[in-house]
């Protein structure tokens, strides 16, 4: 397994933070929120506003630990603007 780490602009639009490769089991993935403003994360109908496809909100500064499965794929959208390269995502896989 190969440690991965990137850091992502996220917009008003979701936005792929990561897909877990084919065939690996459940891998941890933290990320982290270095915006001033919260960001939402789900699927990639993900918004974020209360409501059916509202996110799961990661606070200005705040990090969170997710769990992932061969092909799953993570999504995230900016509460306010564009956070430019603000969001970092690390796992190994």
């Amino acid at each position: 397994m190969a440690l991965n780490h990137t850091n992502i602009t996220v917009g008003t639009t979701p936005t792929l933070l990561v897909t877990m490769p084919n065939g690996v089991g459940y891998v941890a993935v933290q990320v982290n929120n270095r915006d001033s403003a919260a960001v939402f994360l789900g699927d990639s109908a993900v918004t974020n506003t209360v409501g059916i496809n509202g996110g799961q909100n990661l606070a200005a500064n705040g990090t969170v630990q997710i769990w992932l499965h061969g092909n799953d794929s993570l999504y995230a959208v900016s509460a306010a603007g564009t956070a430019t390269g603000a969001v970092s995502v690390i796992y190994s896989a």
